[in-house]
């Protein structure tokens, strides 16, 4: 059972609100889900699309309900425009430097329709199929991870390395673990950062509420230490704009969602970021369809050789950036 609240304080109709917490899930697909009775708020089943949610409901799917119908699909023009901007920056006989676009899953979701950037690959270089970690969960097996050393977020763009083979796999995954790989990215938060340049420590941990969700332990009362792991976020504030701050900023550990968490711990969410709650201010006719959130460096040693690459700001993040100038 999918579960979360609604934590904002304007209410908001239901479907469009389950919109954003499902993956690969259009708008019209929610609205089947309701129609068919899978849909609960406060443990009641939800009737109509346009219900509203309020401040505190707590919003469930029945998972297992839900399988039982055909899974949104993605039309074939939606999977050759993502396979169009998936860029392949460095090809070596070991491993694939791949500028991912935002909008694109990394791997495949419980939902069988999902398209990811490992299905894209696959296609390109199909010796990737079976490279993963052989000790990873049921979970990840059906996800299909083929070649997945690290993750970025579904609407988050820029550099991730995937692996050509095994002994390449096992490698690069040790590097990773011990925080051997240099991660940059460069973001855009709401409001104005006082200190130019700081580390945030604050532990993670899975949000109780909500199981999409990550919260960062920020008092005592938050804690939870059989569950809360380190993180560390470093940053450098580049621009101030009249109501935001972009950064460069750079994580030595890799927890799940660790910028926008981090961010939205210091009062500062990544603008377009609809989970953490960063809106987006419309710039003189510039808006944003993701969140400000783009993986610009990798750099690490493999086999005694350094190696380094960069990905410049998409076109939408640089235009809506240039726009605040």
């Amino acid at each position: 059972m999918f579960k979360t609240q609604y934590h904002t304080a304007e209410p908001m109709r239901i479907d469009k609100f389950l919109t954003h917490f499902l993956p690969d899930v259009s708008r019209q697909y929610v609205q089947e889900l309701i129609i068919h009775g899978v849909v609960f708020k406060n443990g009641i089943i939800v009737k109509k699309p346009k219900e509203m949610v309020s401040l505190g409901d707590i919003v469930e799917v029945d998972i297992a309900a839900v399988k039982q119908y055909t899974g949104a699909s993605i039309s074939q023009d939606t999977k050759q425009e993502l396979r169009d901007n998936v860029k392949i920056i460095y090809e070596h006989h070991d491993f694939l430097i791949v500028d991912k676009p935002a909008g694109l899953l990394m791997h495949k979701t419980n939902n069988p329709q999902s398209y990811s950037l490992v299905d894209i690959i696959k296609e390109l270089y199909p010796e990737i199929e079976g490279v993963k970690d052989k000790n990873q969960s049921r979970e990840a097996q059906m996800q299909q991870r083929d070649g997945i050393v690290h993750r970025i977020d579904k609407d988050t763009s820029g550099l991730v390395v995937m692996a050509r083979n095994q002994e390449a796999f096992e490698i690069l995954k040790h590097l990773f673990q011990d925080r051997e790989v240099y991660k940059e990215y460069i973001c855009l938060v709401r409001g104005h950062i006082r200190q130019t340049h700081d580390h945030i420590t604050y532990p993670i941990i899975r949000s109780k509420l909500d199981h999409t969700k990550r919260v960062a332990v920020v008092s005592d009362k938050q804690q939870s230490k059989s569950h809360e792991r380190h993180a560390d976020t470093e940053y450098w504030v580049q621009e101030i704009y009249d109501k935001a701050s972009l950064l460069k900023v750079v994580i030595h550990t890799g927890r799940t969602h660790q910028i926008r968490v981090h961010m939205k711990a210091i009062g500062h969410p990544i603008i377009g970021d609809k989970l953490y709650g960063g809106k987006v201010e419309v710039q003189d006719n510039q808006t944003l369809s993701r969140q400000f959130l783009h993986a610009t460096r990798l750099q690490f040693n493999y086999r005694e050789k350094q190696y380094t690459f960069d990905s410049k700001l998409p076109r939408e993040l640089q235009n809506y950036v240039d726009a605040l100038s």
